[in-house]
């Protein structure tokens, strides 16, 4: 950025008139949609956003019993995760990720089938299908949903977006 500054003017100059940004702190990440992920593409996408506020003073209204907070700086720092495919489950059988990899290397018809379900349910959520369990822990966690007659689940495994 100090290549961008007019002739005299430093880095510190604009910390000092803006003030001195962000201070370092710990993210609070929350969910921006609550739990409820994006399903696109053959993954669940998680997207949440850092919570921090800076608190730069307060008072206490003795009257009220209340206390009033003055913010400063806000983090506005995001992040999205994803949840991969993990298996398909119809009422004849259930495929985990690896059988219809597998499926889609052998080039077999009942890959289409698999992938079309996937789709319809992806482009059903959360409207048209029904949302089973939504865990976004990030090591053990799932998304889990039905849509037709179909189970969907989604797990771990992907990276960062």
């Amino acid at each position: 950025m100090s290549g961008n500054l007019p002739p005299g003017v430093t880095p510190a100059d604009i910390d000092r008139h803006y003030g001195g940004g962000i201070p370092d702190h710990e993210h609070e990440w929350v969910p921006v949609q609550g739990l409820s992920p994006i399903l696109e593409d053959m993954a669940a996408i998680f997207h949440e956003q850092c919570r921090f506020e800076e608190i730069v003073d307060s008072y206490t209204d003795h009257q009220r019993d209340e206390t009033y907070y003055e913010t400063g700086a806000e983090c506005e720092a995001e992040r999205h995760y994803r949840f991969e495919l993990a298996y398909v489950e119809t009422e004849e059988e259930r495929l985990d990720r690896d059988d219809i990899d597998q499926l889609d290397q052998e080039n077999n018809k009942r890959f289409d089938t698999v992938i079309e379900s996937v789709i319809a349910a992806e482009q059903g959520f959360p409207d048209e299908a029904e949302i089973v369990e939504i865990d976004p822990n990030r090591q053990q966690g799932q998304v889990v949903v039905r849509h037709d007659g179909v189970e969907i689940g989604y797990g771990p495994g992907g990276d960062e977006v």
